[in-house]
């Protein structure tokens, strides 16, 4: 069923319907209004609406048996449907998504906001006509709005740039702030475009609400701008009677945005942000337009090499752009996939070993293997820019082999009390499509001499959603050697029960939020302790990870665990450091 070229949207509100349907009518769509919840179904099955808007604000249990019922006859007719909700509410908003919910917005937000939201519901649906396109694009190509997320295009940014340098008299500061998605790459190797491409319109849409709900109660004058550069990269352009330190709370507020997961499908993403900063410089504006146009490149430029700066840090960090004597960092940082070609050639990745202690012994009993890189002029970088670094660099199965191969020769010669630990090595997505991940893993066990028994494959659930037949046929193959099999990171994905009975693992991996739910609410330890259990009665071992305390160590403990991995035992170390540590270790305290 096609949609017509001037887009209707029924709109159920008890309370606010006039509100909504102006924010409709701005984003050029009609809105049908509908008052009366009981007669939601009835109205949609009159309308040719393929959009729907469930506006449960101030009225959440009927606005949700709206949304469940009008669920499936928004899906038969390839429809999206629109939730809005009064506040964050984690049990409303999962419940709109089972619903049927193509996006979910909180109040407070704004008509931007708003609009964002209906375009990318008109985005998921199945299958728009010529007209529908043409009402999104303005007929053609349009080079002014991203089509996957709505918002603004790097030309449109850069032009609304211009257009604040080239005011005439002195003009206002303008702040670019460059928002670097991490982890997509992961994300998009483990899940596929379809699903990494919603998560990118769910980041759009959480973005979208930030940038318009601080313009709201920001500065007076103050105006902004929200585009997507690049594939996992967004910026806010902002502009009036500002200060660095508006645009640094602006840019923690972004990077803060990602501290709650991702909901798509029935899939729970993880993702971290870094922000980059840059202005405009005191010579730029009052210029004619082509020079505004150069000088709004350079800012956008500036903020994309502060970003880049930003992702040797952790997640969270903010950047300002600064010019140094050493040279242009954006420069510097273009030659970042090369450097770790070298690095990878010359072994200078660092292999550093984190150990895990056993529940019942007290005893060191295992350690994983991790990775840092000591770049020589940006200083240590952490694991996950090396990562994704690698992952850009088409270099994520050369770095996998290589790292592992060097842990397995490390921990094949150690000796005393590092003899009897046993190995824990990452497999990622990318290493599990590598047809010769197989064969290279054999390689580094006959070369090394390591015992098949000591090594454990830590695989993430994501790494195994790609294919996930071939990469269970995979590790069956290589678990019937001997090899042992961990699931990483349970607790942060969609981690199905029934997956453990159906994986070839040995053990299980609690994530570090997931072990926090052992101290958290009494429904939070119900389910964390039922995993443990079952994993238990499926012959499985279970380590927590992320372990801090005294607290958390007696609720692993109470809660049936095997063994503990974090800090309260020890962070990643080095060998050396490792050897003293193991030499040093003594059992009484934390055995218990």
């Amino acid at each position: 069923m096609p949609m017509p070229a001037a887009l209707p949207v029924l709109i159920v509100s008890p309370r606010y319907a006039d509100e909504v349907a102006a924010s409709v009518t701005a984003t050029g769509m009609v809105p049908r209004i509908e008052r009366r919840t009981e007669r939601a179904e009835e109205r949609f099955a009159d309308e040719p609406a393929r959009l729907v808007v469930v506006d449960a604000r101030g009225a959440l249990a009927p606005g949700m048996v709206v949304a469940k019922a009008l669920g499936p006859a928004v899906e038969e007719r390839r429809g999206a449907m629109l939730v809005l909700l009064s506040r964050a509410d984690s049990g409303a908003t999962s419940a709109a998504h089972d619903a049927g919910a193509t996006g979910v917005l909180v109040s407070p937000f704004g008509a931007a906001t708003f609009g964002n939201a209906l375009r990318l519901a008109a985005r998921h649906a199945r299958r728009l006509d010529a007209a529908t396109e043409a009402l999104e694009t303005g007929g053609g190509t349009d080079r002014r709005h991203d089509t996957l997320t709505g918002l603004a295009t790097g030309d449109l940014l850069q032009g609304w740039i211009a257009a604040r340098l080239a005011e005439p008299g002195r003009p206002q500061p303008v702040y670019v702030l460059a928002v670097g998605v991490g982890r997509f790459a992961q994300i998009n190797a483990a899940y596929g475009r379809a699903v990494a491409d919603r998560v990118l319109s769910a980041v759009a849409l959480r973005l979208s609400q930030i940038v318009d709900a601080r313009s709201h109660r920001g500065i007076d004058g103050e105006t902004r701008l929200l585009g997507r550069l690049a594939a996992a990269e967004f910026a806010v352009a902002t502009a009036g009677r500002l200060v660095l330190a508006d645009a640094t709370r602006l840019a923690h507020a972004l990077a803060a945005a990602f501290e709650r997961p991702f909901v798509v499908d029935d899939h729970v993403i993880h993702l971290s942000a870094r922000v980059g900063i840059a202005a405009s410089a005191d010579e730029e504006g009052d210029s004619d337009g082509e020079r505004a146009e150069s000088d709004a490149a350079a800012i956008i430029r500036r903020a994309t090499a502060a970003l880049a700066m930003a992702r040797t840090g952790e997640a969270g960090t903010v950047e300002v752009f600064q010019t140094e004597p050493g040279g242009d960092p954006l420069t510097r940082m273009a030659d970042l996939e090369s450097d770790l070609h070298d690095a990878i050639e010359n072994g200078d990745i660092a292999l550093v070993f984190q150990p895990q202690m056993a529940l019942a012994s007290g005893q060191i009993a295992a350690v994983e293997a991790l990775v840092r890189w000591e770049h020589p002029q940006l200083g240590l970088l952490p694991a996950e820019t090396l990562l994704e670094t690698a992952a850009s660099a088409e270099l994520a199965i050369k770095l996998g082999r290589h790292i592992r191969e060097r842990a397995i020769a490390e921990a094949a010669r150690w000796l005393g009390r590092l003899a009897r630990l046993k190995l824990s090595v990452n497999v990622t997505a990318a290493d599990l499509a590598d047809p010769g991940f197989a064969e290279a893993l054999e390689a580094a066990l006959a070369a090394s001499g390591l015992a098949r028994q000591r090594l454990t494959l830590e695989v993430t659930e994501g790494a195994l959603i790609d294919d996930m037949r071939g990469a269970v046929n995979l590790l069956a193959r290589l678990r019937a050697t001997g090899v042992k099999v961990a699931l990483d990171d349970f607790g942060t994905g969609y981690s199905s029960l029934a997956w453990m009975a159906r994986l070839p693992i040995d053990q299980i991996k609690l994530d570090r939020s997931f072990t926090l739910g052992l101290t958290g609410s009494p429904r939070e330890r119900v389910v964390v302790e039922t995993v443990v259990r079952l994993s238990k009665q499926l012959g499985l071992t279970v380590v927590a990870e992320g372990v801090e305390d005294d607290v958390q160590l007696e609720a692993t403990r109470l809660a049936g665990c095997d063994a503990i991995q974090g800090y309260q035992v020890a962070p990643p170390m080095q060998l050396a450091a490792l050897e003293t540590f193991c030499n040093g270790w003594r059992v009484a305290e934390l055995a218990g």
